[in-house]
């Protein structure tokens, strides 16, 4: 496929701008020359003409005979053509030779499209590829390392076929496999300057190729290693009696240690049960350490509604502090003394409402 690169600068290039310079510039000419010159190299760069413009194309891409006459002139003194003999039929004819600078305009030459053609043309050969694989087997010829295919493509370890000598068509003898580190490092190599390793007396192939020769290529093969599997292999079970290691026991208390400001409490016979009913039975108990009381041992007793009649001798109400119900009168809740030994309980289920103070009003002085 044919294609032209217009580098991001090429627009501010000194070979460029090199126009403003010339005697009779104009506003114009600069853009202009510009433009004309980028068509040349479209038009050379679709019909393979390797940065030669051809005058036919200049004439046609300038529009008129005089404006073609300015524009190469101009193309001329900035350094973007050079005047040059082609043959053509052999016929000796003028032509324009387009500078070859990266930051301005690149295309791709014939001959780099005629060999990468014949690149893929060979490796999708597998009356080529079938014996140079067999012959190497999964090993780069250049570096030794063990090649992988069908796997990711930027790997190093990324197998390929390569021309031993660039250019030129693929035999078997020139074909080795190569890993795609060397066939990246290598490129062309136009001085030659990397030499192959001796084909492997006992090449190594892996499954991926046995099944490749097999089936694509009509060449049965076995493959002669086996990768190691990357799936973790779970412990086979054993036979006989197992032996079960049981936990240590643990030595858990009987009951909570008090803490240290807990007063001591009084174990009752019922409490201590069948071991105090025996004469001369003893009862162990915990010495204090200091622990830290729990939420539940620390937390007082402040509801005043749970505490018992019995132990304060009250109602169990809050009140007035009086002994009694804390109520006095001779309506339906008071007896009509303090002290009273009977007190009436109210009815927990209605709850006392709360009585708002109204604002108070201002005395309105009276009229005499």
């Amino acid at each position: 496929m044919s294609w032209l690169k217009q580098s991001d600068v090429s627009a501010n290039h000194p070979i460029t701008l090199r126009a403003l310079e010339m005697e009779e510039a104009d506003d114009r000419i600069l853009n202009e020359v510009y433009g004309w010159v980028n068509r040349c190299a479209t038009q050379s760069a679709a019909f393979d003409q390797d940065y030669i413009v051809t005058v036919g194309t200049a004439r046609a891409m300038a529009g008129s005979f005089a404006r073609f006459d300015a524009l190469s002139k101009a193309a001329i003194f900035c350094g973007y053509f050079t005047e040059v003999m082609i043959e053509v039929e052999g016929e000796q004819r003028k032509a324009f030779k387009l500078v070859e600078e990266q930051d301005l305009f690149h295309m791709i030459l014939k001959a780099e499209k005629d060999w990468t053609k014949q690149r893929q043309a060979d490796n999708r050969n597998v009356s080529k590829t079938g014996p140079v694989r067999l012959r190497d087997g999964d090993a780069c010829r250049y570096c030794g390392r063990t090649v992988t295919w069908g796997q990711d493509r930027r790997s190093v370890r990324k197998g390929s076929i390569d021309h031993v000598v660039p250019g030129a068509e693929g035999t078997i003898e020139t074909m080795v496999v190569c890993c795609n580190e060397c066939n990246s490092r290598r490129k062309d190599d136009p001085e030659s300057t990397w030499k192959t390793l001796p084909a492997p007396v006992e090449p190594l192939i892996g499954d991926i190729t046995a099944r490749w020769l097999t089936d694509k290529c009509g060449i049965p093969t076995k493959p002669s290693y086996n990768r190691t599997p990357t799936t973790p292999v779970p412990p086979a079970a054993t036979n006989g009696p197992q032996v079960i290691e049981e936990p240590t026991a643990v030595e858990h208390p009987a009951m909570g240690v008090p803490a240290k400001d807990d007063a001591p409490v009084a174990v009752s016979d019922a409490s201590i049960g069948s071991t105090t009913s025996r004469p001369g039975a003893t009862v162990e108990v915990p010495e204090a350490t200091d622990r830290p009381a729990s939420r539940s041992e620390q937390k007082p007793n402040s509801d005043h509604r749970s505490i018992k009649v019995e132990q304060s001798g009250r109602s169990g109400y809050a009140g007035s502090g009086r002994d009694g119900s804390g109520r006095v009168g001779t309506g339906s809740g008071g007896s009509g003394h303090h002290g009273s030994s009977s007190p009436v309980p109210r009815d927990q289920s209605k709850k006392p409402r709360k009585r708002r103070r109204g604002r108070p009003q201002e005395r309105q002085p009276r009229e005499y």
